[in-house]
């Protein structure tokens, strides 16, 4: 009984750690350039059963499982038009870099704002300076230079490199990651939807949930059945 309530309490662990991905992933199906997560499980330690005397098969008992890792969906969403002059949408690959105190940053969201920083007027993102194609602040003096604002896209060998930080921006997480600046276009007036499918996270939740209270079941049946034992002990 001992064992299956820790398997079982680790099967409910896992089942609450992907109950909360889901959460936020569905938190953010309104969040412009959002990029959806998905869990990957791993089993935990085997442990080996024997047979009776005499029988030399050997059985094998799992631990239940873990969350090993969440990777980011980077796919892309929907692109749709906002009429806002300050909106962009990346068509393809890459990301907006923003540059902050500590770092720079990237995201795939494109609703900047003009920002006034000590008498000059910024393209800014979450209190950022969105990067130009030469990773510079973009400096926005006059109407002509919102139109004219090349707007710096930039693309990872590889995206796994990156981790996110909140507020819709990623980190790059490998010292050793390398990105160039891509030759994509950058859509004005648009932004890019969160890549979030409801249907397909509502259906990921039920089965969660399920599975949930079926390890919640079998932990209460495992201590009842060990209350039980030690009743008929004393």
């Amino acid at each position: 009984m001992i064992k299956a309530f820790y398997t079982a309490t680790n099967g409910a662990i896992s089942n609450k750690n992907y109950l909360d991905v889901i959460s936020n992933n569905m938190a953010n199906v309104q969040t412009a350039g959002f990029k959806k997560s998905k869990p990957e499980f791993s089993d935990l330690i085997y442990t080996n059963i024997r047979g009776r005397e005499g029988d030399n098969t050997e059985l094998k008992s799992g631990s239940g499982s873990k969350i090993n890792k969440s990777d980011i969906i980077f796919n892309q969403g929907t692109v749709y038009h906002t009429g806002v002059e300050t909106d962009y949408a990346i068509l393809g690959e890459g990301f907006f870099g923003i540059q902050f105190e500590e770092e720079n940053l990237f995201t795939r969201s494109g609703n900047f704002e003009i920002t006034n920083i000590d008498g000059e007027r910024y393209l800014t993102y979450q209190g950022g300076y969105v990067l130009n194609n030469q990773e510079e602040p973009i400096l926005i003096e006059n109407n002509d230079d919102i139109d004219n604002a090349e707007i710096g896209v930039f693309v990872f060998n590889n995206n796994s490199d990156l981790e996110q930080t909140g507020n819709n921006l990623f980190r790059v997480s490998n010292e050793d990651a390398e990105y160039n600046l891509a030759e994509v276009k950058v859509q004005r007036r648009y932004l890019e939807a969160s890549n979030v499918e409801v249907s397909e996270e509502m259906v990921k939740l039920i089965q969660v949930q399920r599975a949930f209270q079926l390890n919640s079941t079998v932990i209460q049946t495992a201590d009842e059945i060990e209350q039980t034992i030690n009743s008929l002990r004393g």
